[in-house]
């Protein structure tokens, strides 16, 4: 990613959290802002009058995925197969696909036994899923000793949650400093850091990369459409 292009789309994620906390004070207590954004409570044991997966997608996520130019489609299916749950995202800017799964602010722990069963979900050819709370984002692959996904581990990981403390005191959110510096020094590289990793052509190589050899070859195999879009990203 070009440095230009990393400033405008960190500032753009910062923006975006901004806009999340302004949400956020306003449907919450003091109290449960404070108590949110120290990870002391999950969104979901806030009466928002919202599902609380759905305020914190619609809220958050999304408009972070917006934010970093990541286009993807909610609630993806695989056809013929009958299932009551599905993701609730993939994404579709880069050409290795991912799935995604959303869960309430603070409560991404409860996701990770689904995000491993839809990766496994026959018909669907995304070898990696992200699992978001909007403030910690896992990325789920293949384990380095085995070529299929049916026991997915986490991979990588990104946090914005010193982010988010960091943006509530300097956008005013709050009116108490209660903050050490090195807070204040890891949100803002958490800013910085979020976009460049999940860039389509950084989720490519990356994924690419980190994909078991023998894996890599069955899936590029069976997926030779992806071969064009890679051009240039895997060498």
């Amino acid at each position: 990613m070009h440095e230009d292009v990393a400033d405008a789309t960190a500032l753009a994620v910062n923006r975006v959290l901004d806009e999340f906390l302004a949400t956020l004070a306003e449907d919450v207590s003091k109290r449960a802002f404070k108590q949110l954004l120290f990870g002391k409570q999950t969104l979901g044991d806030v009466d928002l009058g919202y599902k609380p997966e759905t305020y914190t997608r619609f809220n958050l996520v999304e408009p972070l995925l917006t934010a970093i130019d990541l286009e993807y489609q909610l609630e993806p299916r695989s056809t013929d197969i009958n299932r009551d749950r599905w993701p609730d995202i993939k994404l579709t800017s880069s050409a290795i696909p991912y799935i995604g799964e959303v869960k309430a602010l603070n409560d991404i722990d409860s996701g990770r036994e689904e995000i491993k069963e839809y990766l496994g979900i026959d018909g669907f050819i995304a070898p990696y899923g992200v699992l978001t709370d909007g403030a910690e984002w896992l990325v789920f692959g293949p384990p380095d000793d085995v070529g299929r996904t049916s026991n997915p581990v986490v991979r990588k990981r990104c946090s914005l949650a010193d982010a988010l403390k960091t943006v509530a005191l300097v956008e005013g959110h709050w009116e108490e400093d209660l903050l050490s510096s090195e807070i204040r020094a890891t949100g803002i590289d958490q800013i910085e850091a979020f976009p460049r990793m999940f860039h389509a052509d950084e989720l490519d190589a990356w994924a690419l990369e980190k994909m078991p050899p023998t894996y890599r070859a069955e899936f590029l195999s069976e997926h030779e459409s992806l071969q064009a879009s890679l051009d240039g990203v895997w060498e």
